[in-house]
């Protein structure tokens, strides 16, 4: 029996997008190349400016992302991912109830799984002016926190989207992780899938949670996969 093709829809940012597909790998559990899921993707880059759309300063990202789905449909996927938070609002414009893996949604569940009642959301400042994620963990009765220092994020952000060495940013992030512990959180969401570059090269650390890896965990479940 033929598996379901996943299809990523990406390039919002191209590093993000290359991050997500090497977590589909390192969470599958293989012995040999035939044991991971078949991904077909489509990454680009020239999706108009999500933080701008979201705030009503820029184009829709609502054509591009069709386009990509076509793409994505016509080669058959029919499990779709998309690794960025802050363009999750405008996929009900692109793609029918429950079309695609809800990261928001699967982040929030996780974290509620994990008992965490205060989280520090990492995003961009659009992603966090939206509310998408205060809507889903209060879900769950959890309260979530914007950190202070927003700059500092943006900073990162801008950085790992500029070519930057993830291993030269996680110093900072580490700092901000911290200080958002030490502002009375139980867990620290990254919420931002460039942020979430940076986060890998450290590995896990205890109370964070990455969306990223939620969306690529949910995704191979999505495909009969038990991921690590």
């Amino acid at each position: 029996m033929t598996s379901p093709l996943i299809g990523v829809l990406g390039g919002m940012g191209p590093a993000a997008s290359v991050h997500f597909q090497a977590r589909l790998v390192q969470l599958t559990p293989a012995e040999r190349d035939a044991d991971h899921p078949t991904t077909v993707v489509w990454s680009d880059p020239r999706v108009p400016d999500r933080v701008a759309a979201l705030r009503g300063t820029g184009a829709s990202p609502v054509p591009a992302l069709r386009r990509g789905v076509g793409v994505l449909r016509s080669a058959g996927a029919s499990v779709i991912a998309v690794p960025c938070n802050t363009v999750h609002p405008f996929l009900p414009e692109v793609l029918p109830p429950g079309g695609w893996v809800d990261m928001i949604t699967t982040a929030a569940a996780r974290l509620a799984a994990d008992g965490a009642t205060r989280v520090g959301v990492l995003a961009t400042a659009a992603t966090l002016e939206h509310g998408m994620y205060t809507h889903a963990l209060a879900e769950h009765g959890i309260e979530a926190h914007a950190p202070a220092d927003q700059e500092a994020i943006l900073e990162l952000i801008a950085a790992v989207k500029a070519g930057r060495a993830p291993s030269d940013l996680l110093a900072r992030l580490g700092t901000t992780v911290r200080t958002v512990l030490a502002d009375g959180c139980d867990a620290v969401l990254i919420a931002c899938t460039e942020l979430s570059v940076v986060a890998a090269a450290g590995g896990e650390e205890p109370g964070m949670v990455d969306a990223l890896d939620e969306l690529a965990r949910e995704t191979l479940r999505r495909v009969g996969v038990t991921p690590w």
